[in-house]
């Protein structure tokens, strides 16, 4: 027996020890549940583990931006419905206004109505807001800027790639335009006489003019009737560098001396009063050796102008001869129709400029509109006069005096849409697109019913409206289906997330009731086992006595 050095001792106490330690873990384990408490525990599985907590956070948080994003669409949507609900009250008045029972000032009543409906469409569209960001202006969309002031970008669908897009503009789209065959041969003092009343009808609207009315009372007449059916009327006159009495730029002007001029921006700029409200003009002192010219708001093949005087006095005395329409004839007086901007493809060394050979333009009125594969669709509105043509007014079918092009390159951008991040990784997001919704893209700004046939004409904006209005609704119904997906979606991969945490990280509280137990026996063994150990040297002063 050694009595320096207690080998037994020694043993049991480096058993107690390690089963100490083996306790002190497994009551940690039970205390917090958790069998990896630090590093040491599992290097690997706590590295493991810390990256699946950082998933979970991130993906738990993706959850919460998709709900945003969800928010985002249900304010949209509640903003498109009523402006839906409003255009269906639209649709209501305008097959009203068609009905010929109306007279003017009843038809006056519901233009009253229909362009109040426009101005709360407009306020609904700039109000609509999430969080301070505007939903339905534009915004939303994804950004088209143009090399050419002025044009307007209408939508673009998400499938069309970011990029430079080309097309060229050979013709700007028309007005139509219907200038009277002869010169006014009235003055400042001269009144209309007995034998020469009679009335002026634009498209269907008729102005009456009566015994006594002077130049300016005529004048005015056919100005307010011109503007009720969504169209202007002026008087040509002597181009000097004071006058103010000027009409639309780019409009020829035939001049006392028989030429002509093209007024321009500055001529229209210096003139003063409402004559910029009628097309630029106003009521003159005389009006000797001048034409009346009329022309509608909107440009395109569907606007037309047909005028016609019941008197054959009067129409000559307004220079509106071909106007007089004999009971016994089948002339149909003066005539005009508009035409739509024609284009084509921008070509860069015989390949089309952003657009794929499967592309195909079509035109309405000033609209440009292409059509590729995929569904794609990139469509803009190209102002009067964008080609450098002007419009010759001095016969009753304008045509243009130069045939020059303009190319316009429209570069696609995604500056402005929103970005919703639906993942805990990078560049996982949903982008949402709303393109503008406000009465100039939907058409309904310009709806005029104060005539049968302009009455015809707003039912038909008012259906393309409709159309355009539920295919935003679409749009946006698709991006809701979409987050209530990711949203499932998270949800289960949180779940498997948190499972594989659990088992890597939660304790088996079973096993390690066991551990436990085992453990303080072992415990309770070696501390009884070291107190004999210690005790074992003293049984050697016995054998020396």
């Amino acid at each position: 027996m050694r009595i320096n050095t207690n080998i037994s001792a020694m043993t049991v106490n480096n058993s107690l020890q390690r089963a100490q330690n083996n306790l002190s873990a497994s009551i940690e384990r039970l205390s917090s549940g958790y069998k990896i408490n630090s590093s040491a525990d599992d290097p690997a599985g706590c590295a493991i583990s810390e990256k699946m907590r950082m998933q979970i956070r991130g993906l738990n948080q993706a959850d919460n931006n998709a709900a945003d994003g969800e928010s985002v669409l249900n304010t949209a949507e509640g903003a498109l419905q009523e402006i839906n609900a409003m255009l269906v009250r639209m649709k209501e008045l305008t097959v009203q206004a068609a009905n010929d029972v109306n007279s003017d000032q009843e038809r006056s009543a519901i233009q009253d109505e229909l362009n109040s409906i426009n101005e709360e469409i407009d306020r609904i569209t700039s109000e609509t807001e999430f969080n301070t960001q505007p939903l339905l202006n534009g915004n939303l969309s994804r950004r088209v800027y143009s090399n050419v002031q002025n044009v307007v970008n209408l939508s673009v669908t998400d499938n069309y790639p970011a990029g430079i897009y080309g097309i060229t503009v050979t013709q700007d789209a028309r007005q139509a335009i219907a200038v009277g065959d002869g010169n006014i041969a009235m003055t400042s003092t001269d009144t209309i006489k007995k034998d020469e009343v009679g009335s002026i009808s634009i498209n269907g609207y008729d102005i009456n003019i009566a015994e006594g009315d002077d130049l300016n009372t005529v004048v005015s007449k056919l100005m307010a009737g011109a503007d009720m059916t969504g169209g202007k009327m002026f008087v040509t006159a002597s181009l000097t560098n004071d006058t103010s009495d000027k009409p639309l730029e780019g409009t020829k002007i035939k001049k006392s001396d028989g030429t002509t001029e093209t007024v321009s921006a500055a001529d229209v700029a210096s003139a003063t009063g409402k004559g910029t409200e009628y097309a630029g003009y106003e009521p003159a002192t005389t009006y000797t050796g001048n034409k009346i010219v009329f022309m509608t708001n909107e440009y395109g093949s569907d606007m037309s102008l047909d005028i016609t005087c019941s008197n054959q006095k009067l129409a000559q005395k307004l220079g509106l001869g071909s106007a007089y329409v004999r009971p016994d004839s089948a002339d149909k007086g003066i005539q005009a129709q508009g035409s739509d901007v024609q284009a084509k493809f921008t070509e860069d060394s015989g390949e089309r400029v952003g657009f794929s050979n499967s592309a195909v333009i079509s035109t309405s009125g000033t609209v440009i509109t292409i059509n590729d594969v995929n569904n794609r669709e990139f469509k803009f509105d190209v102002p009067g006069n964008v080609a450098g043509t002007k419009f010759d007014d001095t016969g009753l079918n304008p045509s243009a005096t130069s045939t020059s092009e303009k190319k316009i390159e429209q570069e696609v951008t995604d500056v402005g849409r929103m970005s919703i991040h639906i993942g805990a990784n990078q560049d996982q997001v949903i982008v949402i697109d709303i393109p503008a919704v406000t009465s100039y893209t939907l058409g309904t700004d310009t709806i005029n019913v104060m005539t049968s046939v302009t009455s015809q004409q707003a039912i038909a904006k008012v259906d393309v409206a409709i159309g355009r209005v539920n295919d935003v609704r679409s749009k946006i119904g698709a991006y809701s289906n979409r987050f209530e997906h990711t949203r499932n979606n998270l949800g289960v991969s949180t779940e498997n997330a948190e499972s594989a945490l659990s088992t890597m990280m939660d304790t088996d509280m079973a096993e390690e009731m066991t551990n436990y137990t085992s453990m303080t026996v072992l415990t309770q063994a070696a501390t009884s086992i070291l107190s004999q150990a210690n005790e074992r040297p003293s049984t050697v002063l016995q054998i020396l006595q």
